[in-house]
């Protein structure tokens, strides 16, 4: 897509940073204002990160225009507000492919620029590598910045935290941005810090800073008791009237809050910031949202969207919903079982929205716990009140639950403690891309021990299975579902969800059977499909669905094998971190001979695009899966 000219005059001409340096300010001004307008244009419609990206639209120019990237080194945390980045760097035109199949990701991703210096997805990263980054530089005896952008929530990482403390230690140039887009601007913000800040950042002050301590240093008697003297009382003075004491004790230096929206502000305080020696922590307030009224007022609401109306926010349809997500089916739930057992209590790293709890917390907020991004944190935490004699249902996804693999072995699975893992987004899960795929779960999670896993076919057995979890106390138990959505009329069927015994679909009786098709949870449609298909071309199968996947029911699958000439695997994994592969490697010699094939995600980054089309590309698709199977058989006759 082409970008027009007289609509976006100075972004159509930009193909990369180095040509927004020769801007004076008003025209870096009219860029940020063009900016903004193009990622309101342009994602109202195709959908994506949206309320962050707006909000960092004149940091990035700022960054880019004082810094000489790409040889200074700028490194995004998460990357959901890397779409101005991306713009500026030669990205524009492909914007509205942003995380549709074969387009841009929604993430920093090396693969497509220079620019992007890690693929990114989880956050509190950044640190640790813009610390690996200015080190590297150190060692080679090389000369350029490292910067790295981390925000308020990232912040709070463990990580970052380990990173900001052996920051402290190694003492090399590096700078951290922190993005603070909270919108709770404290008392001491104000004209007061603009000053301070244009002091502390000053050659003036730090030339005299430098003289003050070597004059210090130089007195034979008085040296030890002054320097320390001067020391505390710089501290006092900046603890009282600033607040970065705690980044300060980490041993970085503290500049800011600034306000992220003012170019001149952040153009002036980013050049003085380069020049200055040792690690920096530069504070930056910004307004997620900024410049779309809608999001500005609710920024969670607008954080990722679909397509919307790009002049009030409203989405295009105002159909009556007849789907609910698996998502939604968790908190609904769970309002049923909080309402009735007050033991029950609920924990996620940061994503209320995201597990559909937003009205669970709100009708119980006292047993609803936010952790924020501390995944594992949140497992520990759940493990201990489950010992404390609570009912813990830990509600994460399944990208995130691989941080805290360590602490489900060592802090739950090995004390046996009853923790209900409630694992969201399993399988594939689209736009969101590489990094945001939930495929290694089932193949962890089956290698730990004492924990039992259930994978449900539909809506109406996770509903159920929250409700066996609530009374099951034995073990870590875990159910794991995708990102998708259910017709709202399933919720009313009971299924029996405590029989391990897999479901057997025939299509006709008989005493021999072609092909049994062993389908993982969700993947049941696609076995079932594929059945159909295969029958009006005169093979006969049947369709084994496996929910409990461990334990498994192993005489019922060895028993279907036998009276099968041969068997595949469908999963919504990786092949060799599945559940299939789990129980193939349980089956007797003479079952595992008639394995055809084992339909999952090869072991390659699985990149973004809608479930269909990623499914369909490596072969898990009923269409593609039938094929296979056909070309099999010829292969097999031809023998």
């Amino acid at each position: 897509m082409e970008i027009k000219k007289k609509q976006y005059p100075l972004l159509s001409s930009i193909e990369k940073p180095e040509d927004i340096r020769k801007f004076k300010l008003a025209e870096l001004q009219q860029l940020s204002q063009e900016v903004r307008n193009y990622i309101i244009e342009t994602v109202t419609e195709v959908g994506g990160h949206f309320a962050s990206n707006l909000g960092v639209v004149e940091l990035t120019i700022a960054l880019h225009y004082v810094f000489d990237t790409p040889r200074d080194k700028l490194i995004w945390d998460v990357g959901h507000q890397i779409y101005p980045h991306k713009i500026l760097t030669g990205r524009k035109e492909r914007l509205p492919t942003i995380r549709k199949f074969k387009g841009l990701s929604g993430f920093p991703k090396r693969e497509e620029s220079i620019y992007d210096l890690y693929n990114t997805g989880h956050a509190g990263t950044s640190i640790s590598q813009l610390l690996g980054e200015a080190i590297a530089r150190d060692l080679k005896k090389e000369n350029y910045k490292c910067i790295a952008v981390i925000g308020d929530a990232s912040i709070g990482c463990g990580m970052a935290f380990e990173a900001l403390n052996h920051g402290g230690h190694l003492q090399t140039d590096c700078l951290v941005i922190l993005n603070d887009n909270d919108m709770s601007i404290s008392k001491n913000v104000g004209a007061i810090n603009q000053y301070l800040n244009k002091i502390v950042t000053s050659q003036f002050y730090n030339k005299w800073r430098k003289r003050w301590y070597q004059f210090v240093y130089w007195m034979p008697i008085l040296s030890s008791a002054l320097k320390l003297f001067s020391e505390k009382f710089e501290k006092a003075v900046k603890d009282f009237l600033l607040p970065g004491s705690l980044f300060e004790d980490f041993g970085f230096r503290y500049i800011g809050p600034i306000n992220g929206h003012n170019l001149k502000d952040l153009i002036d305080v980013l050049s003085r910031v380069k020049n200055i020696k040792g690690p920096i922590l530069l504070h930056v307030l910004t307004q997620k949202g900024k410049g779309f009224q809608p999001a500005e007022k609710d920024p969670i609401e607008y954080h990722s969207i679909s397509k919307i109306d790009k002049n009030n926010g409203n989405h295009p349809s105002n159909k009556i919903k007849n789907t609910i997500s698996f998502s939604e089916i968790v908190g609904k739930t769970l309002l049923e079982i909080f309402r009735k057992n007050e033991r029950a209590v609920a924990i996620t790293p940061a994503m209320i929205e995201g597990s559909g709890l937003r009205e669970l917390y709100n009708k119980f907020p006292n047993r609803v716990f936010d952790v924020g991004i501390a995944e594992q944190h949140a497992v520990t935490f759940s493990g201990a009140l489950a010992s404390g004699g609570m009912i813990p249902y830990m509600c994460i996804y399944s990208t995130f639950l691989n941080r805290a693999i360590d602490q489900v072995i060592q802090d739950v699975a090995l004390m046996n403690l009853p923790v209900r893992f409630v694992i969201d987004r399993g399988g594939c899960v689209g736009p969101d891309g590489e990094t945001h795929q939930g495929l290694y779960d089932l193949g962890f999670l089956y290698a730990i021990p004492n924990i039992k896993i259930y994978a449900p076919a539909n809506g109406a057995e996770l509903r159920n299975f929250l409700f066996y979890m609530e009374e099951y106390d034995n073990s870590p138990i875990a159910i794991r579902f995708p990102k998708a959505e259910e017709p709202l009329s399933i919720l009313s069927l009971n299924v029996d969800v405590k029989d391990i015994t897999p479901e057997m679909i025939f299509l006709e009786d008989l005493p021999k059977y072609q092909i049994a098709i062993l389908t993982i949870g969700i993947t049941r449609e696609i076995g079932i499909q594929i059945q159909k298909e295969l029958q009006n071309i005169q093979i006969s199968s049947v369709v084994c669905a496996i929910r409990w996947v461990k334990p498994v029911d192993l005489i019922s699958l060895e028993k279907i094998i036998s009276k099968s000439d041969a068997f595949i695997f469908i999963e919504d994994s990786y092949e060799f971190a599945s559940a299939s592969q789990c129980i193939l490697e349980q089956l007797s010699k003479e079952s595992k001979s008639k394995h055809l094939k084992t339909f999952a995600f090869p072991s390659v980054p699985i990149e973004h695009g809608t479930r269909k089309e990623i499914m369909d590309h490596y072969g898990i698709s009923p269409y593609k899966i039938k094929e296979s199977i056909l070309n099999s058989f010829k292969k097999i006759a031809s023998t």
